[in-house]
């Protein structure tokens, strides 16, 4: 009888892991990627992979040194194996979102028992931040589960229990993990884990802590798995270092450049709103450790979180999804709290998100249509309907997780509510797809590509979709303003930046050429006697294609004659399919210095 009820046990349990897989991995191929992150994020592996360079990140053709590559290289072989696609380009953030979820379940069960470690993961994978972050095509969810790998196999090494080789095996796994953060988004990689460390040792005077360290074999191994690739493309591009530790790291902290500053207490309806469905569960996670003899996990986790959260909040730079490193140690704390408090209290605790859901249902009804989707009014009502129907579907489904806890069945109550905030986040990110129109380059794309013909010219005229390059498997060349965050790269690539002059005569000679154009630009330029014919439009672009020559030669004619004496033979943008840099693109006839933008002598890969 024990046997047959251990094996209906694991088979239960079986079902219920490909169930989660399943709600995990749902959608992901379907939504659309998002501007500007997502086709940002997916265009660059991509070019690495269609350009077989995988040491110099480019977008588009311009050098992008923002971001270190891990997460480039990751997606780069999702498409050698899947191809390019939405699925492939989020496959990384999947993975890595479950990669966390199995670093706090283990380290949870090691250091609080099993009840904590299995919460501690369900907690993690449903926490709405969490869950968004594992499913859109962004560095911050990579970064922030290496950290969070460190974090748990320090804990680890450092339990009384652990063997000498068990200490040595998980301590080296929290150097190769610090390397692994490190080449995810930079400095932050070691400063996190070193400043929780250094912090720890001075609150509970543990200094013996550092001969634990496993420094000759830890430091060289971060060093190896961290640095080639630094050097490597330093090597090729000299002003790599100084742009990427100093402007990308140091300025970004320490000033308002990137235009993201915020209130110091943004963060923390971010934290709050971010840990639902497991809020109120809070206060009783994050309550300062009461003292204890030894290594104090508690003690570290608490202050992982508290340092990292004052460290973002002071920061000059602040985004939602930067707080994501905290939330496998608030994780972890949550899972001790469920393991040691009543089962009635953690019924009480999902019973307050469940409420909380509920009242949220009238204010999605309510919700004004935002400026920038007042043409698609009518799909924005329809998901905000969609939104109110799963909101009281997951509202029961909490209540039911509510009851189940209260009667002390506190795993299978954890359980529910996990699958619960999953299912949620899921729900209103799959129904987000009504409003790729407007957030999505997918349906420009779909506009343009009958148009498309092999080796013709897309124009980006003072606007661009980061995605448009992903989806049509073409670069485009960008005319005009340059985009705010290709703007260091085009200050070392300014030939890829195109005049208004240069377009426009180019346009008059390209009868294939496509262009999207801002509203503005595009009446101004049909003022000038632009020759365009309109494809597509929305409230933020318009597409255009150059109309036939007997259909505009009066027109072009009387443009003509106002423009400058230009050369037969234009320059050539960017019209190769495979992405190629532009030294192997599609070969074109030469022009005059006066009709060709200014060229950098750093243009090459070195």
């Amino acid at each position: 009888m024990t046997t047959t009820t251990a094996r209906q046990r694991r088979a239960a349990l079986l079902v219920l892991l490909v169930m989660w897989l399943g709600l995990w991995f749902a959608g992901s191929q379907y939504r659309s990627l998002l501007e500007p992150d997502e086709g940002r994020y997916a265009e660059v592996p991509r070019e690495m992979v269609a350009s077989g360079n995988w040491v110099t990140p480019r977008y588009d053709g311009v050098l992008f040194f923002d971001k270190p590559a891990l997460q480039y290289w990751g997606t780069a072989l999702a498409y050698e194996a899947f191809g390019a696609n939405n699925w492939s380009a989020r496959l990384w953030g999947l993975l890595t979102g479950l990669l966390g979820m199995l670093a706090v379940g283990w380290a949870g069960a090691r250091a609080f028992g099993r009840t904590a470690g299995i919460s501690a993961a369900l907690v993690l994978g449903s926490s709405l931040l969490w869950v968004v972050g594992s499913h859109l095509d962004t560095l911050d969810l990579g970064v922030s589960a290496f950290l969070g790998l460190s974090l748990c196999t320090f804990i680890l090494a450092q339990l009384p229990d652990a063997s000498t080789r068990a200490q040595r095996g998980w301590m080296l796994l929290t150097w190769a993990a610090m390397a692994a953060a490190f080449l995810s988004k930079g400095l932050i990689g070691v400063v996190f884990p070193g400043g929780a460390l250094f912090f720890y040792m001075l609150w509970t005077r543990q200094w013996h802590l550092l001969k634990r360290m496993h420094w000759l074999s830890g430091l060289p191994l971060l060093l190896v798995l961290a640095l080639p690739w630094f050097i490597a493309l330093n090597l090729r591009h000299g002003q790599f270092l100084d742009y990427f530790f100093i402007r990308q790291q140091f300025t970004r902290f320490l000033t308002d450049r990137d235009d993201r500053a915020h209130p110091i207490w943004f963060f923390l309806p971010v934290l709050v709103i971010g840990m639902f469905p497991w809020l109120a569960l809070l206060p009783a996670a994050l309550r300062v450790p009461p003292r204890q003899t030894g290594f104090d996990a508690r003690k570290l986790l608490w202050i992982w979180v508290l340092m990292i959260f004052v460290f973002f909040s002071v920061s000059h730079s602040k985004l939602p999804l930067y707080l994501l490193p905290v939330f496998p140690a608030v994780a972890l704390l949550i899972g001790d709290a469920i393991a040691r408090m009543r089962a009635r209290a953690l019924g009480i605790g999902i019973a307050i998100a469940a409420a909380l859901l509920l009242i949220a249902i009238p204010l999605a009804l309510l919700w004004h249509v935002p400026s920038d989707l007042l043409a698609l009014a009518a799909v924005f009502h329809g998901y905000t309907r969609h939104l109110a129907w799963v909101m009281t579907l997951m509202a029961l489904a909490l209540a039911v997780a509510a009851w189940l806890a209260w009667r002390g069945r506190k795993l299978a109550g954890v359980g529910v509510a996990a699958f619960a905030g999953l299912g949620l986040m899921q729900a209103a990110l799959i129904g987000f797809q009504a409003l790729a129109p407007a957030y999505s380059a997918a349906p420009l794309s779909a506009a343009m590509r009958p148009w498309l013909k092999p080796d013709a010219p897309i124009y980006m005229v003072d606007t661009l979709q980061r995605g448009l390059p992903f989806y049509l498997r073409h670069q485009v060349t960008l005319v005009g303003e340059a985009p705010y965050d290709l703007r260091d790269g085009l200050r070392w690539q300014p030939q890829l930046l195109w005049s208004l002059a240069a377009f426009q005569h180019a346009w008059r000679a390209q009868p294939d050429a496509l262009a999207v154009i801002t509203p503005q630009r595009f009446a101004a330029l049909l003022m000038r006697g632009l020759p365009m014919r309109v494809i597509a439009s929305s409230p933020r672009w318009v597409l255009v294609r150059r109309p036939p020559v007997a259909a505009d030669a009066h027109a072009q004619a009387s443009v003509d004659n106002r423009a400058p004496p230009f050369a037969t033979s234009v320059a050539c943008p960017h019209v190769s399919l495979s992405a190629a840099p532009p030294s192997t693109a599609t070969a074109c006839s030469p022009v005059s210095p006066s009709q060709a933008p200014a060229a950098s002598s750093n243009t090459g890969d070195g």
